[in-house]
């Protein structure tokens, strides 16, 4: 731990320290750039200033070949700061006058170079090669008259020493205030790792707990900030693993997610181990299914009976219903276990219309696969039943038992393709909420008399009677004449 401690804060310490460095690094490129070009152009209107005051006294001299005047001129302009030399040159290119005497008379040579900046009358250059860091300033020189005439150029060699002096001495000032920022950012990260490092601590022991199998975890911690969000993060993970652990010790496997959720919430008042309920019980089963799967590699009727039951299950879910068991191409569900919500009968026969339409749409994409439809029939039924654990210490099951399952599952066996055949019970719990069709009461074994069977149509809701598509072959008329159904 304590390790860990230190690296988070040499990592926050250097992290500060060098994020200040690069911020006053870039800072200070921009700010030489800046002041270089300010030092440059402060120079050139200097030197501007200069000449254009010399062009002003020198002209009726070149005109009439005062050379006393001109020398005068020139060595008056270097006597001025950060001027290096000074030339005054006539229209034929030859030197008239300069601070060095024995040029007088030479031939003037153009600098080449950089243009630096040049203007209508004007124009700097920074010599290329030149051993001294001097910008020559050119100026015309022209006659006063209403129409100028160019009478020669003045020269001015503008010294950059004073700038590069000026640029070396903020150098180092920014470099001395980077050092400060440095060691004041690393202080300041150092302190802000020890703020940090102590929340983490708890979250370090506290994910440590939950990996040695303690749920049991809690960290209080009062921060409007980051490290406050993660604690709170951390309290809803581990009352999450706390549920979810719940969830596996006593459903594990076997109870769908929304009925979970409402075990959760009802936990004290669930009752394990066998107990009598009344359950709606819901048995739907592919007919011909296992002639159909002969001529089929194993893998694909495993396929396609992984795509039927997502979509049925995905619908049983949605309807809060429990998915009991599997039995070969078959479906047990429940509706009222082991959550009672008071509306089981309904739900049920909901769940079963969607799943038949459901099952249209599937027929659909397979009869345009050239494939052969499905074809399932549902039975249903409402009755007291015992539901619990069964099974072993080891491996448990919660399911129902008792006569009213096995109705259900007989409903089932007789209903016809498309068919969601219901018992007396059921129908009873939602007769005004459907549309059914009356069939011959069915002896079933081990009755002693006929059972009544209703077949459904469709449901009944805001007083307007919604049929499902009719089915060809019906067996009696509906219980509402009076309707289309």
């Amino acid at each position: 731990m304590a390790r860990m401690r230190f690296r988070l804060r040499s990592k926050f310490t250097l992290l500060l320290a060098l994020f200040s460095s690069l911020m006053l690094t870039g800072a200070s490129v921009l700010l030489e750039f800046d002041m270089r070009q300010a030092l440059v152009r402060e120079s050139i209107d200097k030197g501007l200033g200069v000449a254009r005051g010399i062009a002003l006294n020198v002209e009726d001299p070149l005109l009439t070949g005062d050379d006393i005047a001109l020398f005068s001129a020139v060595a008056n302009a270097v006597r001025a700061p950060g001027i290096e030399y000074a030339l005054i040159v006539d229209e034929q290119g030859m030197i008239k006058a300069a601070d060095q005497v024995e040029r007088s008379g030479d031939g003037y040579r153009p600098v080449s170079g950089e243009i630096v900046v040049e203007g209508e009358s004007y124009k700097v250059t920074r010599p290329a090669g030149a051993e001294r860091a001097v910008l020559d300033l050119q100026v015309t020189i022209t006659t006063l008259a209403e129409n100028p005439l160019p009478l020669g150029e003045i020269h001015l060699g503008l010294s950059e020493e004073v700038i590069h002096r000026a640029i070396a001495a903020m150098r180092w000032r920014m470099a001395a205030v980077a050092l400060v920022a440095a060691a004041v950012g690393g202080l300041l990260a150092f302190f802000l790792a020890s703020f940090v490092v102590q929340p983490i601590q708890a979250l370090v022991q506290g994910v440590r707990g939950i990996g040695a199998g303690n749920l049991e975890q809690r960290i209080e911690l009062r921060r409007n900030d980051e490290l406050g969000e993660l604690t709170t993060a951390f309290n809803d993970m581990a009352d999450s693993l706390r549920e979810k652990e719940y969830i596996r010790s006593t459903f594990e496997r076997y109870v769908s997610r929304p009925l979970a959720k409402r075990i959760l919430a009802q936990r004290d008042e669930l009752q394990l181990g066998g107990e009598e309920r009344e359950v709606t019980i819901l048995f739907s089963d592919i007919r011909r299914f296992t002639n159909m799967a002969e001529g089929m590699p194993p893998a694909r009727v495993v396929a396609l009976l992984n795509e039927y039951f997502s979509r049925m299950i995905g619908i049983i879910t949605a309807h809060e219903g429990m998915v009991d068991k599997f039995m070969g191409d078959a479906v047990m569900a429940l509706f009222g276990a082991p959550v009672h919500l008071g509306d089981e009968a309904l739900r049920s026969v909901r769940c079963a219309l969607e799943m038949q339409a459901a099952l249209r749409e599937i027929n659909q994409a397979r009869e345009a696969a050239g494939e052969p439809p499905f074809a399932v029939g549902i039975g249903i039924n409402t009755g007291p039943v015992v539901a619990g654990n069964i099974g072993s210490q080891d491996r448990m099951e919660y399911t129902v038992i008792g006569d009213n399952v096995n109705i259900a599952a007989r409903l089932q066996g007789i209903a016809k393709a498309g068919e969601i055949l219901v018992s007396e019970s059921t129908y009873r719990a939602i007769r005004e909420r459907v549309v059914a069709t009356a069939l011959a009461p069915v002896a079933l074994k081990g009755k002693s008399s006929p059972l009544p069977v209703y077949r459904i149509d469709g449901l009944c809701e805001d007083g307007v009677k919604k049929a499902r598509p009719a089915l060809s072959g019906g067996r009696s008329e509906s219980l509402f004449p009076d309707e289309v159904t």
